[in-house]
């Protein structure tokens, strides 16, 4: 056997049996292509995209192939117009590909003023490939240098650094992005299975590119968007260097629209909310959320119910909520499900169905907001929650609600709250309000006949500490007065009343208790 044969076959050896998913299906030998031989400069001037692009097409379809980056600085400046500015891009990919370079070192960068034209045309994905499969990206660089591609007034901009349409078994490890003034930096859509996003480094996107200059025309964003099934979003670092200009408006960390998905051991810093989950593609089921950290955040664990969720585990995350910006919240809440049905259905406002076995376990939420801010914090807030439980979270600092029920249309049925600690908590403050550890509350219900309302509804065991030591979490903002505090606030129609149970709870401070009002 030649050498040079013998060595190719050890790297795809090597490459298949240190992979974390069995991504490539290796038959024979692989192309390994190197850009700089296809005539792509590298030096931060001259325009590689064609030449890139002639490396790709070089690939022999079928065949599992390298594209090499060495060290350099790839300008991207020109792309392909297409009808829709969706389907725009500057790099067309295939399957069986695996893009890689050398790390930091090889750096794919946008040109300036390539995307920033008062034109939504003027719109492009780097790499974009459709009905993909076997293909993954890895030690690679990309700056989408959004701070010189500012979205103007009036128009749409969606350009992402890889953009996926249908496909199957595709990784993304160890990459290298930032500064992304389009909608989503890495965004995968239609119908896929098995994606893994793992130890990357997302840096800055939305509101904030980068630069003391807002992207303000940029109303949305998500760092990662995938509604493939069987996604797998673990070990990334997801960050929003300037707080301040981030939250001034939507800047999400990780989206998922995909059954039996997992977001695991990621650090989130600066969104809103860090991790959103949404049925929008039909029910969703299998969901886990673990071991992720949270810091500074508006929200944290957001369930977006377009349709019937099922089988929702979150547990043993570290959620820190900090307050909004110029944006106008009813509340943060480290977990929640928004409910825009409390008053009447609109499945328009997310909730098409009912949430059933949720688990919420383990977690700690805490809140730096304290009573200077407009802003109310809420631990937990939950709605149409069915055969579910919440146990063994410590939820500290907030100024409206521990634990949040509200009635819907799908009412709340068979919920278990046992063995929580709720401490240091505060008065919010709007003086008109309440705040409590717990708030029970239904104004959907009143004047409905067939209005499910709440039952069996048990809290147990539950500890409420309005003084505590939490040295472990970072310390709350001195009270100022506000609304009324009540330990636990329970104001519900005649019906559901007898169905939320009350039991073996322990309230450390003198005068805190249980208030009951009937709201029909």
């Amino acid at each position: 056997m030649p050498a040079k044969y013998f060595c190719i076959k050890l790297f795809c050896l090597f490459i298949l049996f240190v992979s974390s998913v069995p991504v490539f299906v290796w038959a024979g030998t692989t192309q390994i292509l190197n850009v700089k031989k296809f005539g792509a400069k590298g030096d931060g001037i001259s325009d590689d995209t064609r030449f890139i692009q002639d490396a790709i097409n070089a690939a022999v379809p079928g065949t599992a192939t390298t594209i090499f980056f060495p060290k350099g600085v790839y300008r991207i400046a020109s792309w392909q117009r297409t009808a829709n500015y969706l389907e725009n891009y500057s790099l067309l990919i295939k399957s069986n590909l695996l893009f890689t370079g050398e790390g930091k070192a090889s750096i794919i960068r946008i040109a300036n003023h390539v995307y920033d034209a008062p034109d939504t045309m003027a719109n492009a994905h780097v790499f974009y490939g459709v009905d993909i499969a076997d293909t993954r990206f890895e030690n690679l660089s990309i700056d989408m240098n959004g701070a010189n591609n500012l979205v103007p007034k009036g128009v749409i901009k969606n350009h992402t650094a890889i953009f996926i349409y249908l496909g199957r078994n595709v990784s993304i490890s160890q990459i290298w992005i930032k500064n992304c003034a389009g909608c989503n930096m890495i965004d995968i859509k239609g119908d896929g299975h098995k994606l893994l996003i793992e130890k990357c480094t997302l840096l800055n996107g939305g509101n904030y590119v980068g630069t003391p200059i807002a992207n303000e025309h940029q109303f949305d964003f998500s760092f990662i968007y995938s509604e493939w099934d069987s996604t797998t979003v673990q070990q990334n670092t997801i960050e929003q260097q300037n707080i301040e200009i981030a939250l001034a408006n939507y800047t999400g960390g990780i989206e998922m629209h995909g059954s039996n998905s997992v977001a695991q051991n990621n650090v989130i810093t600066g969104c809103f909310p860090g991790i959103y989950i949404t049925s929008s593609r039909g029910v969703l089921t299998h969901m886990e959320v673990a071991f992720n950290q949270f810091s500074q955040c508006l929200k944290g664990v957001s369930l977006w119910v377009m349709n019937p969720m099922q089988d929702i585990n979150i547990h043993d995350n570290t959620i820190e909520l900090t307050h909004s910006r110029r944006l106008v919240l009813p509340s943060s809440a480290g977990i929640e499900i928004p409910n825009g049905n409390a008053s009447e259905y609109s499945a328009a406002n997310a909730n098409n169905g009912a949430v059933s076995g949720l688990r919420i376990t383990g977690n700690k939420i805490n809140s730096v907001v304290g009573t200077d801010k407009p802003d109310k914090s809420s631990g937990i807030m939950l709605h149409s929650v069915q055969q579910s439980s919440i146990s063994g979270n410590t939820i500290t600092g907030m100024n409206y609600g521990g634990i949040v029920l509200s009635g819907s249309k799908w009412g709340m049925k068979d919920v278990s709250i046992t063995g929580n600690i709720f401490e240091n908590f505060q008065s919010n403050p709007d003086k008109q309000a309440v705040a409590g550890y717990i708030v029970v509350t239904d104004t959907y219900s009143p004047g409905k006949k067939s209005a499910p309302g709440f039952k069996n509804v048990l809290l147990e065991k539950n500890q409420f500490i309005r003084i505590a030591n939490t040295n472990s979490l970072k310390a709350v903002a001195p009270a100022k007065p506000g609304g009324q505090f009540i330990g636990a606030f329970i104001a519900l129609p005649q019906a559901s009343l007898p169905e939320i149970r009350f039991e073996k709870n322990t309230f450390s401070s003198p005068g805190e208790s249980v208030l009951k009002i009937k709201t029909d």
